[in-house]
């Protein structure tokens, strides 16, 4: 018998295995940014909704078109389910404490507080990891008024 290459048949294989292995890396991180960005993508809604909820209820008083209690329910329910797959602890913990908080008549204005802890927290998950936004500014961001928001930390106590 011939003497069989044996070098060139085992330089095929390893050349082989390895383009298949680079192959495989490349499918499962591909896979993994996809995975990634429909967490974002989901994320992206749930945040979204905590914050448009917000800004209806303030709309809604200053233009006398309430939300109807059914419907904030409804909407809350809706965020409250996709907490449970896709937000972090600290997210979850934090939103439980502001809806906990809003149905507390001893202090009506420890919601801000908490919703303020709970946009910073959305914002570090959402990728500002080194958001350094004060109450302050959140606040006058919201009210868009130096003066009213002057009488409010006055009448609140802040």
């Amino acid at each position: 018998m011939e003497d069989l290459p044996y070098k060139e048949i085992l330089l095929l294989l390893l050349g082989t295995l390895s383009t298949y292995l680079l192959w495989r890396v490349q499918y499962q991180k591909d896979r993994l940014k996809s995975i990634e960005s429909q967490l974002s993508d989901k994320k992206y809604k749930m945040y979204s909704e905590v914050i448009y909820i917000f800004f209806d209820i303030t709309l809604g008083s200053k233009t006398e078109t309430q939300i109807s209690q059914d419907e904030l329910v409804k909407r809350i329910i809706g965020i409250k389910k996709d907490m449970y797959l896709y937000a972090p602890d600290l997210i979850f913990k934090k939103i439980t404490e502001w809806l906990l908080n809003l149905t507390t008549y001893d202090n009506p204005t420890k919601h801000f507080n908490d919703y303020y802890e709970l946009i910073k927290l959305i914002r570090k998950d959402m990728g500002n990891k080194k958001t350094k936004i004060t109450r302050d500014e959140f606040m006058l961001f919201y009210m868009q008024n130096r003066e009213e928001y002057e009488k409010f930390k006055a009448q609140n106590n802040w």
